[in-house]
């Protein structure tokens, strides 16, 4: 079986690459895992400046896996919440505060993407409610 996560390295930046494109990389528990690995190994190594997240053709991730997930229902969401990842790597503020500042500034030039980004949360909030309890 091929890793669930493919890492390279090369010049101060490791690429992850998620592995699952059969499923066109949906998150399983399985790459979950791995990745979260690989997110802690990335942030422990000191050679590594910077980390790309990137999926093997054709898609980068289609999301949650969905089979997964209603067969698993609230227990799916439960089990990755027990252990967050992004808090837990050193660099994620950072991160999160350069995503946050882009998102601020398109959002300047481009208000309707606001619209957008507040419905697309607002689907992705009911698709979630429904895989905890049902149709």
């Amino acid at each position: 079986m091929s890793p669930r996560v493919i890492v390279e390295d090369g010049g101060g930046v490791r690429v992850l690459t998620l592995n699952r494109p059969a499923a066109r990389n949906a998150l399983d528990g399985a790459l979950v895992s791995a990745l979260y690995e690989a997110l802690v190994d990335a942030d422990a190594a000191p050679g590594v400046g910077a980390v790309v997240l990137t999926g093997a053709d054709p898609a980068f991730c289609a999301g949650i896996d969905l089979k997964e997930a209603a067969r698993d229902g609230a227990a799916y969401f439960d089990k990755h919440r027990a252990q967050p990842c992004i808090p837990q790597v050193g660099t994620a503020g950072t991160i999160g505060a350069a995503l946050a500042a882009e998102r601020t500034a398109a959002h300047e030039q481009r208000p309707d993407l606001a619209l957008l980004e507040q419905r697309r949360a607002a689907v992705t909030e009911r698709n979630r409610r429904q895989v905890r309890t049902g149709p």
